[in-house]
């Protein structure tokens, strides 16, 4: 299992195709993953968690995209 610190992100929604693709990069600009969505929630909620959580970290084995620890109701700007 690697866990891997998200450093950037491409996201793209196909208007005519109904589908989304996000591309995860690390600290080097290498990717991480490129994940197709047909979905559009589980896009908008990856998405989000892209623009509002700090760090983020991708779990290449179990294909998880989480959060670093953080206190309970912290609020960020």
């Amino acid at each position: 299992m690697a866990n891997i610190l998200v450093a950037s992100y491409y996201s793209r929604w196909d208007l005519a195709e109904h589908k989304g693709r996000i591309a995860l990069y690390d600290t080097s600009n290498q990717l991480i993953e490129n994940h197709l969505f047909i979905h559009p929630a589980e896009f908008q909620v990856v998405a989000s968690m892209l623009r509002h959580e700090k760090p983020l970290w991708f779990d290449t084995e179990a294909k998880h995209l989480r959060t670093g620890s953080e206190p309970v109701g912290e609020w960020e700007s």
